[in-house]
């Protein structure tokens, strides 16, 4: 159980990463990252997509739900079939 637990983490901690990483902005893979930081003004709609969309080559993550606040975003996040939550600075 520790093990699937650790891997989840890391799944989460990658996903965080991915999200708030500008898109095009990694070396070796520009297509890694979301265009959530390069944006101004985002609706949940557009924010959910560009969420979507970043982590969508990654096997088994979902992003199900976002909630706002001014500068925070809450992504609610399945991994394989395990409901699990991240929040970025937006």
């Amino acid at each position: 159980m520790a093990v699937k637990n650790e891997f989840i983490e890391s799944i989460l901690c990658d996903c965080v990463t991915e999200l708030n990483c500008p898109l095009g902005a990694f070396y070796p893979d520009k297509n890694y990252g979301s265009k959530i930081k390069n944006s101004i003004m985002l609706n949940n709609e557009k924010l959910l997509a560009y969420a979507r969309q970043a982590v969508a080559m990654v096997d088994g993550v979902y992003i199900k739900s976002v909630e706002t606040n001014t500068k925070n975003a809450l992504f609610e996040i399945m991994i394989n079939d395990e409901k699990r939550q991240v929040c970025i600075k937006i």
